[in-house]
Parts: C-alpha cells; sequence; structure tokens
C-alpha cells in the first residue's frame, strides 16, 4: 500500500475510530449528530436544503470509509489492497466535497475528535486528500503544532491550496509544500507549483474574496475558484489565519497560509515504548509414546596415552631363550658360605688368651682378617 495510506487514515478515520474501534468491526459507524436546523433564508431558499443535502453525504462517506477500513485490514492480498486503496482515496475526496457544501452553505462542521496536531501530520493529512498525492514534496517544517480548535480547518485550507496547485500544474511537475516560522512567532505554509500561474485579470476578485471579511458578494462566487472561496471561509472562522496567492518566477503560484502564533503550541511528542522483555523459551513438550527415541552417547575422543611399554607376546617376535644354568651355577653360592664361615670359627680357636692387665687396658679393635674360600 501507499505511503500516503497512512496519513489519509489518520486524518479521516480518526472520528470514525473514536465511535467504532478497529476491532469491533462488526458494528455500524454512528452517523454524526444531526446538527441544528437554520432558519430558511428567504433570499436563498436553497441554500438550508443544499447543507442538509452535504451532510447526508457526510454520513454515508463516514459508513463507506469504515467498510472499506474494515476490508483493507483482512485483505492479505497486495494487488487487492491497492485497488481497496484507491476507492478509498476517491470516498475520501467525495467526502471533502460534501464538508466544502457544508462550509459554503454556511453550516458548522462537526469535528467531536479536536486534537494538537503538528505541522508534519498537517501537511501530510491534506496531501493525502488530493488526486495526484504521488507527486508532492514535503521540504522542511517547522516542529510546531496547531491548537486543537483550528487543527482541522487548517488541513482543510491547506488541502484547497494543494489541489489548486496540483490542478494547474503539468503533471511531472512536483508540488512542494514546506512550513517556516516567521520572527514575529507565527507560522507560514508554503505551497508552490510550475503551473500556468495566475491570469492578471483575475487577482483583483481574489484578493477580494481573500480579504473580505463578509465573503464574497453576491453573483461573485465562480465555479472555477470554489476551493478558495472554501478556504477564504473558513479564515474567517479564525482570526489568525490569512490565505494570500502571489504569482511565481518564472512562472506558476505560491500559496501561502498564515497560521498566528496564538493557534501554534509545542509539537506532541510519541510516548516511548517500554523495551519489550524477551520471550521466554518454549517448553519443549514432553514426546509421546510411540515417539520416544534412545539418545545414544556422545563420542569424545581422549587425550593421547603415554606410551608404553608393549609386550613382546603382541608384537609376534619370539621370546629370547632363558640363560642355560647348571646345577653347580645354582648351588655355587652355598658353599661359598660355608667354607667363609668355616675359616672364621679356626682363626678364633688360634688366637692366644690376653693377660689380666693387658685386659684393663683396651687394645684397638681389629678386625679379623676373613680367609676367604681357596
Amino acid at each position: 500500500m501507499p505511503e500516503a495510506s497512512r496519513w489519509m487514515s489518520w486524518w479521516r478515520r480518526r472520528r470514525v475510530e473514536q465511535a467504532v474501534p478497529l476491532g469491533e468491526p462488526d458494528q455500524d459507524p454512528a452517523p454524526p449528530p444531526a446538527q441544528p436546523q437554520s432558519a430558511p433564508d428567504p433570499a436563498d431558499p436553497w441554500r438550508p436544503v443544499a447543507g442538509e443535502f452535504a451532510l447526508r453525504l457526510l454520513t454515508l462517506t463516514w459508513e463507506a470509509v469504515h467498510h472499506i477500513g474494515e476490508a483493507e485490514f483482512r485483505e492479505q492480498d497486495a494487488e487487492r489492497r491497492k485497488i481497496l486503496f484507491r476507492i478509498d482515496h476517491s470516498v475520501t475526496r467525495v467526502r471533502r466535497l460534501a464538508e466544502n457544501l457544508r462550509v459554503l452553505t454556511g453550516e458548522p462542521l462537526d469535528d467531536p475528535d479536536q486534537q494538537i496536531t503538528s505541522l508534519q501530520d498537517v501537511a501530510h493529512a491534506a496531501g493525502a486528500a488530493v488526486e495526484h498525492y504521488e507527486r508532492l514534496h514535503f521540504g522542511p517544517m517547522a516542529d510546531l503544532a496547531v491548537a486543537a480548535v483550528a487543527a482541522d480547518d487548517v488541513i482543510r485550507i491547506l488541502t484547497e491550496l494543494i489541489d489548486n496547485a496540483d490542478r494547474y500544474s503539468p503533471p511531472t511537475e512536483p508540488v512542494t509544500i514546506a512550513a517556516h516560522l516567521t520572527g514575529d512567532g507565527d507560522v507560514v505554509i508554503r505551497v508552490e507549483d510550475n503551473g500556468i500561474g495566475l491570469n492578471p485579470a483575475h487577482l483583483p476578485w481574489i484578493e477580494r474574496l481573500l480579504e473580505n471579511p463578509d465573503g464574497p458578494a453576491a453573483g461573485e462566487l465562480q465555479p472555477a475558484h470554489l476551493g478558495l472561496a472554501v478556504a477564504a471561509e473558513l479564515t474567517r472562522r479564525h482570526r489568525s489565519l490569512r490565505v494570500r496567492l502571489v504569482p511565481r518566477q518564472p512562472r506558476g503560484t505560491v500559496a501561502m497560509l498564515l497560521i498566528g502564533a496564538d493557534l501554534l503550541c509545542e509539537a506532541p511528542r510519541s510516548p516511548v515504548p517500554p523495551a519489550e522483555p524477551e520471550p521466554a523459551p518454549a517448553p519443549v513438550p514432553p514426546p509421546r509414546a510411540d515417539e520416544i527415541t534412545m539418545q545414544l552417547p556422545v563420542h569424545r575422543p581422549s587425550p593421547a596415552p603415554m606410551p608404553r611399554r608393549v609386550p613382546a607376546s603382541v608384537r609376534g617376535a619370539e621370546p629370547p631363550p632363558p640363560p642355560v644354568t647348571t646345577r653347580v651355577h645354582q648351588t655355587a653360592w652355598h658353599d661359598d658360605a660355608a667354607d667363609f664361615n668355616a675359616g672364621v670359627d679356626a682363626a678364633r680357636a688360634k688366637a692366644p688368651q690376653p693377660e689380666a692387665a693387658e685386659a684393663r687396658t683396651p687394645a684397638p679393635s681389629v678386625p679379623p682378617k676373613a680367609e676367604g674360600p681357596q
């Protein structure tokens, strides 16, 4: 869906959504409350008839916008959503014409959901209600907002100025909208086009139309300039709104809408949504009896072992033959020990006995020399 749908929906649906939330699509939107009937004008008996006719058109367009919005919300196919959007856009333009008829007949417009609106939203909502919205180029916008009592009328005035620029300029040329803050604290919204420009013969009538506090004189209202007549009527309802048209060099027109400082305020800030907590992991459902599987052990390679001495039998070679021993070799150490002991005993038997006096003087102990076997 084109980006313009977001801005279009913001303005044309907000009053419908106040009566019928989007989550309850089965309920029909409540029609606007009936306006008090004005006394018939003997000089123009058709004026109240036209006002009532416009009110009935508005009621039908409100219902159509609701049902089309419901279809857009439920439709998943991109191509069908584009078709619904084009239908929605056409119904929005019909609604705008019905509102203009109410304005020109002097009947009030019901705005039950008045709210402070930023200049950026004002410009985009006005641009979304013209035929060739894709040609619009939005320049810098002052970071301010329009007061709730005048926001809807400012959108309607700006829509008519943008619509004039769209209809009287080549289809390949863009229309630029920008909003600047003046030194007096006012805001000027400029709508510039590269069209054929103003007819010099019409400039005096346009100036009288926009500046006359009593409205256009009888017989001066021209069908080709109904949009300017609507803008002039709406500016007379707010003393701080002014509209002016000047030629643009080398060609084209500049339409300017001045918004007084008393109708401006700080732009509302969108609340920062709190950080959403991370979703908890979904619980794993227990396996069914027919889905139970056995988990195989995970093979983890073990570190290489220290080198070991491999037995000879593992290597496959024949073991070396044991040493050949004889009986003499196995018993020789017994004979040597016996001969050694016999020699020691014989030496002790042949030694002389010492004197008594010598026995009192200890002599150095010299171990006898052992006689080994011969």
